[in-house]
């Protein structure tokens, strides 16, 4: 990706007649969307109801100062992979918002490796909020980090 394309503006958008099931095809089918999500190089390549599979597409620019991926990358993965399997079971017109995050780092990740998958299974939903699972591995299975988020849902205002 090139400076003009990591740093696109979001382009895509929120219909509130949507369910949450729909705006993540959407997101899916878009690929990248523009804004943080697109300049980590990360998009959806699966989902279901309580469930999203994000792709990062790893070059230079997520190492860290001793050739690795930045942790701060991995944090941003899970954060996105809750958020993402937490939007599948939105009702329309509701949105989200992280509340917590806990993290655990496994195994280091590779800078040379080409890609990092994260994976958020929720585990828990009420009317309130949902708690996702989320785990980041290498291509070959590598697990690179664990960890829980907490997501509020955000009723539409009548």
């Amino acid at each position: 990706m090139n400076e003009a394309t990591d740093q696109a503006a979001v382009t895509f958008h929120l219909d509130p007649a949507e369910d949450g099931l729909a705006l993540a095809s959407r997101w899916m089918a878009v690929g990248y969307a523009g804004g943080f999500p697109q300049r980590l190089r990360s998009r959806p390549i699966a989902l279901e109801r309580g469930y999203i599979r994000l792709e990062c597409i790893l070059d230079p620019g997520h190492a860290n100062f001793v050739g690795l991926v930045h942790g701060g990358v991995t944090a941003s993965l899970v954060d996105m992979a809750g958020g993402g399997a937490a939007m599948t079971l939105l009702k329309p017109g509701e949105t989200l918002l992280s509340t917590d995050l806990t993290l655990r780092f496994i195994n280091a990740a590779p800078i040379d490796g080409r890609a990092l998958f994260a994976e958020g299974r929720a585990v828990h939903q009420d009317a309130r909020k949902v708690v996702v699972d989320v785990t980041v591995t290498t291509p070959e299975g590598l697990l690179i980090a664990h960890g829980t988020v907490g997501v509020s849902i955000r009723r539409p205002l009548d």
